[in-house]
């Protein structure tokens, strides 16, 4: 069940809609859950299976009454989920960020609280219910002393380009420079469980696909790393399941990936990301051919002699082939698939694009 959310848009333009549907379908999948609290809170110890997870309304109520009036509050995480270790448990937050956010250890505070709260009334509930408070300090409480809660704990995902520079605990929005020592030990707070998937240095304690999803986006900026990785974990991604294929191609920001996508599926229902990568360099290259083809002819007419434009005509040809084949595919791997059509259409601008990475 895919909840709707508020519309937010990235300099890119990618609808940060789309962004959290990806991931919080990707993540419904338990074993990549259970993977991820093994890796980035155990350090890839096999402690949690998927069978100790159970998933819970992500909706948090914040209720409040108002002269004999309710309202309530909805805070939503994109995941909540109960999990079992050993005789414990304890309730799974997972929230996914696109960008910064600057107070997010107000956010976080709020929904621990708000769901500590949801617990001590559902207490109050069933001990009014079972009529079993016996003095003043329980009516008080509206719980018993032996009650306990489920400890809450969150992880945020980080899917940005550049690293979290923003608060991770709430004693990095105050000024404690401005306090006594003796106050400012009170203020310190454990810091949030932020992974970055970009920039995680351990992948390899993760034992699904997320290893894989991992490092391809950490090296999405870099196309050699990117077509190397590709090819050393060419058995996970010549068959990658629809959910790993639609989040990377949303993460990455690579559009052709999603057009190209009934193009390679595999026999199986998965998708062949090996084959897309290479559909988009062919397409990318053929796109280059025809532009220096073009260029090619209109060099030769303008040299004007005969030899000249037999000589302009060849090189024209090779040149701009070999130029705007190169300039296609760097766009393409640095994520800046918009531009495609304006250097087609824009000599300046396509000019400009090529001694800006060096080609021209």
């Amino acid at each position: 069940m895919l909840r709707s959310a508020h519309c937010y848009f990235t300099q890119k333009g990618v609808c940060m809609k789309e962004e959290n549907a990806t991931s919080i379908e990707y993540f419904r999948d338990f074993r990549r859950v259970a993977d991820l609290i093994n890796g980035v809170i155990f350090h890839g110890k096999q402690i949690v299976r998927e069978c100790d997870l159970q998933e819970q309304n992500p909706v948090l109520h914040d209720v409040t009454k108002k002269n004999d009036k309710v309202s309530a509050i909805e805070n939503t995480p994109d995941l909540s989920v109960m999990v079992t270790v050993g005789k414990g448990k304890f309730l799974l937050m997972i929230q996914g960020q696109t960008i910064e956010h600057y107070v997010m250890p107000v956010r976080v505070l709020h929904e621990k609280g708000t769901d500590y709260y949801n617990q001590w009334k559902r207490l109050q509930k069933i001990h009014k219910e079972a009529g079993d408070l016996k003095n003043g300090e329980e009516y008080l409480s509206g719980a018993r002393k032996r009650d306990k809660f489920y400890p809450v704990i969150h992880i945020v995902i980080y899917f940005g380009r550049k690293r979290w520079k923003a608060a991770r605990k709430m004693d990095d929005l105050f000024r404690t420079e401005i306090f006594p020592e003796e106050l400012k030990r009170l203020f310190v707070e454990k810091s949030l469980v932020i992974f970055e998937m970009r920039h995680f240095k351990n992948e390899e304690w993760f034992q699904t696909d997320l290893r894989q999803v991992c490092g391809f986006l950490k090296r999405t900026n870099d196309r050699t790393k990117l077509k190397l990785y590709i090819e050393e974990n060419q058995k996970v991604f010549s068959n990658l399941p629809e959910d790993a294929y639609d989040f990377l191609a949303v993460m990455a920001g690579i559009r052709n990936l999603q057009l190209i996508k009934q193009k390679i599926q595999t026999e199986g229902g998965g998708f062949d990301m090996c084959k897309a990568i290479k559909e988009m360099l062919r397409d990318s290259r053929q796109e280059g051919r025809q532009e220096g083809r073009q260029e090619g002819r209109q060099e030769g007419r303008q040299e004007g002699w005969q030899e000249g434009r037999q000589e302009g005509r060849q090189e024209g040809r090779q040149e701009g082939q070999d130029e705007m084949a190169t300039l296609i595919e760097k766009l393409i791997l640095s994520n800046r698939i918009s531009e495609l059509l304006k250097v087609t259409t824009d000599k300046e601008y396509r000019n400009k694009l090529l001694i800006e990475y060096g080609i021209a």
